[in-house]
């Protein structure tokens, strides 16, 4: 007789049947009670404002750097275009 849990395809159950249990196990452990259905977001407008600022602050010398390569070569081939 042949054992039913040999082979590849009971490999593959056996480690399907595994995960779905710690997977399970793992949202009950994490899952805190709430009496509000539904997903609950703590969103603050400020802080959101606050945090593009920071963001726009930090990357206005790659646009500095950027518009002053832009208009360099503007004004070279203005130059060369002049004197041809």
């Amino acid at each position: 007789m042949k054992n039913w849990l040999s082979g590849k395809k009971a490999q593959l159950t056996k480690v399907a049947l595994g995960t779905s249990v710690a997977v399970a196990s793992g949202i009950q452990a994490f899952a805190e009670p709430t009496t509000e259905p539904g997903l609950v977001l703590d969103f603050n407008v400020q802080e959101m404002f606050v945090w593009a600022q920071a963001i726009l602050s930090a990357m206005m010398p790659v646009v500095y750097v950027s518009m002053g390569v832009g208009l360099g070569f503007l004004i070279v081939r203005a130059l060369k275009s002049a004197f041809n």
